[in-house]
């Protein structure tokens, strides 16, 4: 059989409402069957080459005018990729698609000449980079040692032992209350006012060392400067505090208390053992910090 190579690049797929795949497609013409081989490329924002396959041989055959039963697809996943190496799966059709396990060596013996090569990296992300914005922006938490006296009152704190006083208190503060945050907020504030020794000593929250672990966590924050949060985490790891603390401090980072729009995103419970605590600051994430634009994908290394 001859077959023709009357596409070798790029092809731009619709995928449902969802963003559309793109592949780089070699696809080879014969005089009663037709080959595709379909390469995974770097800046693909859609479903994978495998995960699209129904839609890249409906695309190809429709733009190509041929018949779907007339085209053998290969699909393959290049260095760079995966750990693995280089993976070819050649896919079989029918009630149910099935991959079967390839090589180029293969597709080379059906169309009976070398498979042309794929541009290098940086040529194949900048052909990607031309159909779809292929840069993400990167985010990283911000720890700031805020005082312990301004932190939010708990607004919900279902995990705690006098959860059930709150609940009270919340529905005599509903009455005449702005809003159902504003009601939380009050309500928080009047707990927090009830809450007796004994009341803290009932709850695991309490027990820590919080004044100590709440100096080291604003040490870390202050003698690292802006960080990633895994680096704020490893530092606390290494601290000398004792086990608990320690576990407790780790938790800071790993996860942290988070404060918006005045009040708790996460860490509720945390922040009602710091206010406790005689602590002066401790380590809180306040918001999000922009890192700019960085390329998130993998690196083509070749045998595409």
């Amino acid at each position: 059989m001859i077959y023709s190579l009357v596409h070798h690049g790029l092809i731009t797929v619709p995928i449902g409402s969802g963003e559309p795949g793109i592949y780089w497609l070699r696809l080879y013409v014969g005089a009663s069957d037709h080959i595709a081989v379909v390469t995974e490329v770097p800046g693909n924002g859609s479903f994978s080459v495998m995960n699209g396959t129904e839609q890249i041989v409906s695309f190809v055959a429709a733009q190509h005018d041929l018949s779907p039963e007339a085209l053998t697809l290969f699909e393959v996943w290049p260095s760079g990729s995966f750990q693995a190496g280089t993976l070819v799966h050649r896919v079989l059709a029918g009630p149910e698609l099935a991959w079967i396990e390839s090589s180029r060596s293969e597709i080379e013996a059906l169309i009976g000449a070398a498979l042309p090569e794929l541009p290098s990296h940086q040529d194949l992300w900048a052909q990607v980079a031309a159909r779809r914005h292929v840069m993400d922006e990167q985010w990283r938490p911000v720890f700031e040692a805020v005082a312990v006296a301004d932190l939010p009152p708990p607004h919900g704190p279902f995990k705690c032992q006098h959860r059930d006083r709150f609940d009270q208190l919340r529905r005599q503060t509903q009455v005449g209350a702005e809003s159902w945050h504003e009601a939380d907020l009050a309500a928080g504030r009047r707990f927090l006012a009830t809450l007796t020794p004994a009341d803290l000593q009932a709850c695991r929250y309490h027990r820590a060392d919080w004044k100590a672990i709440a100096d080291e966590s604003v040490r870390i924050i202050e003698s690292l400067g802006r960080r990633d949060r895994e680096e704020y985490d490893a530092e606390a790891k290494r601290s000398t505090l004792p086990g608990e603390d320690r576990r407790w401090l780790v938790t800071l980072f790993a996860e942290p208390i988070f404060i918006g729009g005045g009040a708790y995103i996460n860490g509720q419970h945390r922040g009602c053992a710091l206010r406790f605590s005689g602590a002066d600051r401790a380590a809180v994430v306040t918001g999000d910090e922009s890192l700019g634009e960085e390329l998130p994908d993998w690196i083509y290394e070749g045998n595409g």
